[in-house]
């Protein structure tokens, strides 16, 4: 029973394209989804109903066919399938019209193409563009390292630790920083951190500003140009990128009792 391959739908961001001089050249990078093996993917098709078989007949069935079809190529024919064609090939140079065939220099190689099937869905799938790549900075934990709370308060004068992704404070515009913003105010009230003791993509750790306010409730306002990377020294965004923490209340630094109900609300 032939079905037709489905059009999908993909979403992607834009980034700079370095390769030319034209600042206004972009590509469009796909953002990624989950990964799926041979096992996933026959799972999903006997929960979509399609076929009475079982995941590992399923398993079974495509394997002979494929094993049979890459020992055809490897004989030197072409396998064509409705969603993908192979054929061999062979890389590396040779200094003469007999020179024999020796690796490392050479290797055998695949060469995979689109099929007519795929190639369809493909002109039917629509894709989009989702805007600039933001590269914001994820921050999953902040520890008041007076009390020990995480995700719950923060103290004036004394060091807050935060653990997460693309933490790295870097960049020359004037507005990349750290600041501390009280919750419903403006963005001119914000308070910047001065004292930052660790600057790192998966770690920051800095003193609260004795001007932030016991009892009122803050959060932290990350400003970078720092783009996505592991290392302190990646490609700097041409814009600062600004993300907002979760609500912290500060406090003297005594943990909150359990029946407590004046903790900050976390969004």
């Amino acid at each position: 029973m032939a079905k037709k391959v489905k059009p999908g739908m993909l979403r992607g961001n834009t980034n700079e394209n370095k390769l030319t001089a034209d600042k206004n050249d972009y590509a469009l990078s796909i953002i990624g989804g989950m990964s799926y093996d041979l096992s996933g993917l026959a799972q999903l098709v006997v929960k979509s109903g399609v076929t009475t078989k079982r995941e590992d007949e399923l398993i079974d069935d495509f394997r002979l066919i494929a094993e049979k079809g890459i020992e055809m190529a490897l004989m030197g024919n072409n396998v064509n399938y409705e969603y993908f064609t192979l054929r061999p090939g062979v890389k590396g140079v040779f200094n003469s019209p007999n020179e024999p065939f020796t690796r490392p220099k050479h290797e055998v190689t695949a060469i995979l193409t689109a099929g007519p099937e795929l190639l369809e869905a493909l002109k039917q799938t629509n894709v989009t563009n989702m805007g600039p790549s933001q590269h914001y900075a994820q921050m999953d934990t902040i520890i008041n390292t007076v009390n020990g709370e995480t995700n719950l308060s923060i103290t004036p004068g004394q060091v807050v630790e935060i653990k997460g992704v693309n933490l790295s404070v870097r960049g020359d515009d004037p507005s990349v920083g750290i600041y501390l913003q009280e919750a419903g105010a403006d963005e001119s009230t914000r308070i910047k951190v001065v004292t930052l003791l660790n600057n790192e993509p998966k770690r920051l750790l800095f003193m609260i500003p004795s001007a932030v306010t016991k009892n009122k409730n803050y959060q932290i306002v990350h400003v970078s140009q720092a783009g996505a990377s592991k290392s302190k020294s990646g490609t700097l965004l041409k814009e600062p990128r600004t993300e907002l923490s979760i609500l912290l209340k500060a406090t003297d630094g005594t943990p909150f009792d359990d029946d407590d109900d004046d903790r900050p609300v976390i969004e």
